[in-house]
């Protein structure tokens, strides 16, 4: 049954006691709805910038400190310090029906997803009111936290770790480019470097004993912006090409000298005017361009230009052949040395979350690139992975990611196969001596140690997993999902065998810490009937309820069009409809007893049109706008009374028909 949305417009003068409000606690009052907005409208950075300072003035307020450390955790503070969450889920977790929805949103962007997929199936499981689009959205985020759970315990032959500092900064750094033999490192960055914020410029790095210098901006190559981010150095002549608004967009090229890099020079005068975009991938022959631009229908496809040496000339830009263009965004393509393998982005439904980094296979036989597949974990993460570039030793790599636990927004990572080894062992209780069954076993890598190896002991406390050999681990121990032991493990073995034991000797505690039923927290009203609501959150997915009664729309008794004083309430409810452009809403017109059911109904839908035709003069769409004349047949006090009854069924409510949804992957 669809549901509605009420939003009651009472026609009364507010009570003396509302205007009345004392100053400073309005202005409190205020500075917390606005911060509240912006939460809801999941501003998050701009909710934490109004919480902070709101702190300063109330800062042992329960309130504030909770969406505070809501809005940090999924903003600027993901992944950090979450000591204070047992206080909230003591607290909050009892009063706030969406404590369930929040924290397995952060749970989720920790890859804690174990935990996320709890919070997830609580809150779906609550016995609350919810929107349908925040219980479709819900129910959307559980899947993909079971997928995502799936999708990183495979862990595949590939070892990832961020470039060390100076490499890496706190600011986006994207697109390394190798010359002179992997001794000296280009990069994009939009570090500062006396440029404007939001630009990005070229540095390069010197390798010597087996460090990186410190990077030096390359200022005579100038600036680009956060679009045209993509450089590449072709291994033939050592060419370093990059892109430019220039000429309608052109490729350009510099080359190395002894003192640095020459300055920019065109590529090739064909090219110009989108012949070429920004996103490309040249071959070490100079013959082929790879490049993203949008399709008739705005998204990312990736295009082909070939040169053709008899002409001496660039063929116009096609879609690349076979089955790598899809209905999503393909983006920074990336060709193998010997051409058979091609590397790209996407955010198609095969994605984890954002752009994964996929591969296509040629046919040799007719040319066309085979179905992508996904190169799995750890290469791709629920974050963005783009610049993707393999080495010659098609073992080894670079990639730019805006993954958990980086030093900036995007930082560079180096990947490689790395052999495995069998780990075995047996879990003890180091006071019996007695195997332990059921414990679970972790191995995190020392150079990355968001990923892991899981393997949980068998009935005779024995355990046996594969994980990378000859490398130093975090290895924990758990039961019954309290961490009982940490520890440094080495994975080597000799020559012969490609195993090792570790076995672990723990300390069981007398009682383990009871496990919170997250469902069972929440102590508000549990039912699945709607609350009224603020007109602010008429569109909001976050909304408590149907019903919202507002004051200040004002008819004189039997008139038709409102009055001036009117107006300021009226411009609220634009406002909404603009910020919703999806939201459609039924106008109806209420009246009081007086007066016969006829003329009441013919008033109330006149009422009802002139609220319809202000909102079309201010822009609105009339297709987003329904109106019904009730009359007097929905009161909502008794008429006996004029100032209680009467006039509160003098009313204008708006009711929501439908909205367009857009949910997570």
């Amino acid at each position: 049954m669809k549901r509605y949305l009420v939003l009651v417009l009472v026609l009364c003068l507010p009570s003396i006691s509302q205007a009345q409000v004392n100053e400073e606690k309005l202005s409190k009052k205020q500075l917390i709805e606005k911060a509240d907005y912006y939460f809801f409208k999941e501003n998050f950075g701009k909710a934490l910038e109004l919480y902070t300072q709101l702190m300063e003035d109330y800062p042992k307020n329960h309130y504030i400190q909770y969406h505070s450390f809501v809005a940090y955790h999924l903003s600027t503070g993901r992944g950090s310090d979450m000591t204070p969450l047992k206080e909230y889920e003591e607290n909050e977790g009892i009063t706030d029906k969406f404590y369930n929805y929040w924290l397995g949103r952060i749970h989720y962007g920790r890859y804690e997803f174990e935990l996320a997929e709890r919070h997830f199936q609580a809150f779906l499981d609550m016995d609350i009111y919810k929107t349908n689009e925040i219980k479709k959205e819900s129910e959307q985020l559980l899947k993909s936290t079971q997928r995502a759970l799936a999708f990183y315990s495979n862990v595949n032959d590939f070892e990832v770790e961020p470039l060390a500092t100076p490499l890496n900064s706190e600011y986006d750094d994207v697109s390394p480019a190798f010359y002179s033999g992997h001794d000296e490192l280009l990069l994009v960055s939009s570090r500062p470097a006396a440029m404007k914020v939001d630009q990005f410029q070229l540095f390069y790095s010197l390798k010597s004993n087996n460090q990186f210098s410190t990077p030096r901006v390359l200022r005579n190559l100038g600036t680009l912006d956060e679009n045209n981010t993509k450089i590449e150095v072709v291994n033939n002549d050592g060419k370093l090409f990059l892109y430019k608004e220039d000429n309608g967009g052109d490729l350009y090229f510099s080359e190395p000298l002894s003192s640095g890099w020459s300055n920019l020079q065109e590529f090739n005068s064909e090219l110009r005017d989108h012949l070429v975009e920004s996103h490309f991938f040249i071959n070490d022959d100079e013959t082929v361009i790879y490049f993203a631009s949008n399709n008739e229908d705005g998204n990312l496809d990736i295009f082909q230009s070939t040169f053709d040496p008899a002409n001496n000339s660039w063929s116009s830009p096609l879609p690349i052949l076979g089955d790598i263009n899809s209905d999503f965004n393909e983006d920074h393509p990336f060709l193998s040395q010997d051409g058979k393998t091609f590397y790209f982005s996407s955010d198609r439904p095969e994605s984890i979350g954002g752009y994964d980094i996929f591969k296509s296979e040629v046919d040799p036989l007719t040319g066309l690139w085979s179905t992508p597949v996904n190169l799995g974990y750890p290469i791709n993460s629920i974050d963005d992975e783009i610049n993707f570039q393999l080495n010659a030793d098609n073992i080894s790599g670079f990639l730019s990611s805006n993954r958990l636990h980086g030093q900036g927004g995007y930082d560079i990572y180096y990947f490689h196969k790395q052999g495995k080894v069998l780990a075995s062992g047996t879990v003890y209780n180091q006071l019996t001596l007695q195997p332990i069954p059921d414990a679970k076993v972790v191995f995190h890598p020392k150079k990355y140690l968001d990923e892991s190896f899981t393997a949980k002991t068998n009935n005779f406390g024995t355990f046996e997993i594969e994980v990378f050999e000859k490398e130093k681990f975090r290895a924990e121990v758990y039961l019954r999902n309290q961490i009982l032991y940490t520890t440094e493990v080495y994975t080597q073995h000799d020559e012969h065998h490609k195993s090792f034991e570790q076995n672990f000797y723990v300390e069981v505690p007398d009682h383990f810490n009871e496990e919170t039923n997250f469902a069972t927290l929440y102590q508000g009203e549990n039912n699945s009937k709607p609350q009224y609501e603020k007109l602010e959150m008429i569109g909001s997915k976050f909304r408590s309820g149907e019903k919202v009664i507002l004051n200040n729309i004002y008819f004189d008794l039997h008139a038709t069009t409102f009055q001036q004083e009117s107006i300021p309430t009226l411009k609220k409810i634009h406002q909404v409809m603009t910020e919703n452009p999806n939201l459609v809403v039924e106008i109806g017109g209420h009246t009081c007893n007086i007066g016969s059911h006829e003329v009441n109904l013919q008033v109330s839908k006149a009422r009802a049109e002139s609220v319809k035709a202000f909102l079309i003069s201010k822009g609105i769409s009339s297709n987003r706008l329904v109106t019904v004349g009730y009359g007097e047949s929905q009161p909502l006090a008794s008429n006996d009374d004029e100032e209680e009854g009467r006039s509160l069924n003098r009313r204008i409510e708006l009711r929501v028909l439908n909205q367009t949804l857009s949910f997570y992957k």
